[in-house]
């Protein structure tokens, strides 16, 4: 069954999220509901992101928005600004 969207409600009936899949994919059935509180600016969110709760020990899992960059990366990054900062200042040599 394809499910459009998906509407989760408290113990009121009050909605609490509700969202729909891009593609119409099936969904799991949700058997059980928890939560987890955590503290104002606990996580740096313009550098990370919750990406699933762990249910064992109820604490987030977070990954870096943007990855690390390697060393050649970042000389290659520090290349292309130093060139378009070249480019405008000399009035285009690209």
């Amino acid at each position: 069954m394809q499910t459009g969207m998906r509407i989760i409600y408290d113990q009121d009936g009050e909605i609490v999220l509700s969202y729909m899949p891009g593609d119409g994919s099936p969904r799991n059935e949700i058997k059980k509901l928890d939560y987890v509180d955590l503290k104002y600016d606990e996580i740096d969110l313009n550098i990370y992101y919750v990406e699933k709760i762990d249910p064992e020990t109820k604490k987030p899992v977070i990954k870096r928005i943007r990855p690390e960059l390697t060393p050649e990366e970042k000389m290659k990054e520090l290349e292309d600004q130093l060139l378009l900062l070249t480019n405008e200042t000399t009035g285009g040599i690209l």
